[in-house]
């Protein structure tokens, strides 16, 4: 029987079909910020839940492979919504010849999953007051754009 209760949960919390993060990001080529020091790129969300952006990540391609040159928490807006897009700055790496950005991003969680997570909240702070509000991002997923110059 807990066999059954559980196999019932797993598939309660389970991530459906097309709700899949399906986010890409694109190098804008005419930016409308007209700064060498910085590159335009747009972060696309194409899955059918919000993503939020937790960290955009600058590397350069060296001989020993990418290295981090730049890693920045984005202000706000950092959520996406389904079917929408954000446009991102990030700074040129002045002495790469090879350098990409990479978008580090979580997926909204809704349902079951979302429910335990309020609870769990509402538990740790003996409060149930604010729950309805609470939204929840879990994963971390990512995306990548290279460019030559």
């Amino acid at each position: 029987m807990a066999a059954c209760v559980f196999a019932a949960c797993l598939w309660l919390i389970r991530t459906p079909a097309g709700a899949q993060p399906r986010a890409t990001v694109a190098f804008v080529v005419v930016a409308t910020n007209n700064s060498p020091v910085k590159a335009t790129f747009r972060l696309y969300n194409d899955s059918r839940r919000a993503i939020f952006l937790s960290w955009m990540v600058v590397e350069a391609k060296t001989q020993a492979g990418w290295k981090v040159l730049e890693k920045v928490e984005p202000g706000d807006p950092r959520g996406v919504g389904a079917g929408k897009s954000i446009d991102l700055l990030v700074s040129v790496p002045a002495q790469a010849e090879r350098w990409r950005v990479k978008m580090i991003y979580g997926t909204e969680n809704r349902g079951l999953a979302l429910f335990l997570t309020r609870a769990e909240l509402g538990i740790k702070n003996r409060s149930l007051s604010g729950l309805g509000s609470v939204g929840v991002f879990t994963g971390q997923d990512s995306v990548v754009a290279e460019v030559s110059h």
